[in-house]
């Protein structure tokens, strides 16, 4: 889904005027899973979300940050590029954003978790949390 998100926004320029967020997509476009393609959507609301991602995932964790907040990229490299000059990982990229200078990603993993985990994994990713991204 992600690269197809990737191809839709190089080469539709109607989805390039849009200039979403990933969580924003759903809004405007329909995944069909089994042929792996997003098309318009003709009617209906939804709600896009980005599922929740343990910090203890490194870089995984850090692509989530970057999906949440880089508009309209159309590669991996639209995330590992910063002043013309390419990073060597995702985290050092929302680093380099200050994507990591506030603690609101952090805020918003634990009120997703929230909603969706037991007690004891949300006790799990609250302490991974602290312990891996300091808040």
């Amino acid at each position: 889904m992600l690269t197809e998100f990737f191809r839709i926004n190089a080469t539709n320029l109607e989805a390039r005027k849009l200039n979403l967020l990933y969580k924003e997509f759903p809004q405007y476009y329909v995944c069909h899973t089994q042929f792996k393609t997003w098309t318009r959507r003709k009617k209906g609301v939804v709600i896009g979300t980005l599922c929740v991602v343990n910090p203890v995932e490194k870089e995984r964790y850090y692509l989530k940050v970057l999906l949440s907040n880089v508009r309209c990229p159309t590669s991996y490299d639209d995330f590992l590029m910063i002043d013309g000059v390419l990073s060597n990982s995702f985290q050092e990229t929302a680093h380099k954003r200050g994507l990591l200078h506030n603690d609101d990603d952090i805020e918003k993993t634990m009120e997703k978790a929230a909603i969706y985990r037991m007690p004891v994994a949300l006790c799990r990713l609250f302490a991974t949390l602290l312990h891996y991204c300091r808040p």
